[in-house]
């Protein structure tokens, strides 16, 4: 449809289109259009949901659950309240680092009132002491919050390609590859949490398997993660993205408690065959080869580290900008492992350690 110099402009402005982007170029018009398109993304993608397999139970409003403990965990980690998060949303294109209240650090609109508060009773109001029930909470926590997370995504995604649209931008395949990749993560997800939820249901803490790596003080960083892995420590493949089956995922909560650090990998036991073996080599790592094989691939595989602001500040400027540098261009290290045959331990020591006492 041609537009009149005197219509209204499809940028929507407001402002008549001669006065407007008549003689701007198609690219400055894309991307004024795609910074328009994420205004109020975050905010008007939410989603409110109590993801309890049991609804007949679900009591009291929908609450902002914690994926990490607020007053065990993130509490010694905040300076006045802060710590730095690593899902910052301030640049539009990469992910970046930034300092946010540890009251909304990791606070994901997932579980009602009830569910939230009795659910995890376990782990919340008692001292950790790894039972198989607190290790299975501990990752169905970690699973909800990348299932909720993860639908959040899809949504943005929906909300903005439709606004692109409705200024005239229709979707490239690149754009049509990205929501299909978060549709079969969606799918992928579905298929995880039924199992979870399942377990969840009849008590089966044991249909979870995992292993843990306990450290004799306590570390300034936590992290809650689901991950897809790709490959084992000695480049054996586990994950094949081009299957049709669904992508199998590990689970890793590093936290502090008692005055001690725990590094809990955990993962359904029917998926044994892949990831009894990488926990079984990542255990034979030496202490500095873990903390190496971790320093390389967490910013990497995952934008939920929460950092203590006194170990960033420790780091200073050059090294805190190395480390989302690792974080945005994940590709070329992959790249890296595959064209040397080495692995994230041995290729590089990175400038960060996030195991700094």
């Amino acid at each position: 449809m041609k537009i009149g110099r005197n219509d209204p402009c499809p940028c929507g402005s407001g402002i008549k289109y001669k006065k407007c982007c008549l003689n701007i170029s198609y690219d400055q018009r894309l991307v004024k259009a795609f910074i328009d398109s994420t205004k109020n993304l975050e905010r008007e993608s939410r989603i409110k949901q109590c993801l309890h397999p049991n609804h007949a139970e679900c009591e009291g409003p929908i609450v902002k659950a914690h994926a990490i403990q607020n007053n065990r965990i993130l509490k010694k980690l905040g300076d006045n309240g802060i710590v730095i998060t690593t899902n910052g949303v301030s640049n539009l294109f990469f992910q970046n680092a930034e300092p946010k209240g540890r009251g909304i650090a990791s606070v994901f609109t997932g579980f009602c009132k009830y569910h939230d508060k009795t659910l995890f009773q376990p782990i919340e109001d008692c001292d950790f002491t790894a039972t198989e029930e607190q290790v299975f909470l501990l990752t169905y926590r970690t699973i909800a919050w990348h299932y909720h997370k993860k639908e959040e995504q899809y949504n943005r995604a929906v909300l903005q390609q439709n606004r692109l649209i409705e200024k005239g931008f229709f979707p490239n395949n690149d754009g049509k590859v990205y929501l299909d990749n978060i549709r079969l993560g969606l799918k992928d997800n579905e298929y995880e949490k039924n199992l979870f939820d399942e377990a969840l249901l009849s008590k089966n803490y044991s249909s979870l398997n995992y292993v843990i790596w306990e450290l004799p003080y306590e570390v300034l960083f936590t992290v809650s993660m689901a991950h897809e892995l790709d490959c084992d420590i000695l480049g054996n493949k586990l994950n094949d993205v081009y299957s049709k089956e669904p992508l199998k995922k590990i689970y890793l909560n590093i936290f502090s408690a008692e005055g001690k650090s725990f590094c809990i990998w955990s993962w359904l036991k029917i998926h044994d065959s892949l990831f009894a073996p990488f926990a079984t080599q990542f255990l034979r790592l030496d202490t500095i080869d873990k903390e190496n094989y971790l320093n390389n691939n967490l910013p990497r595989w995952s934008d939920s580290v929460i950092i203590s602001p006194v170990l960033w500040s420790k780091w200073g400027e050059p090294i805190q900008q190395a480390y989302i540098a690792h974080a945005n261009f994940t590709s070329l290290y992959i790249q890296t492992e595959q064209e040397t045959g080495q692995h994230a331990y041995e290729y590089m020591d990175t400038p960060w350690n996030l195991f700094d006492e």
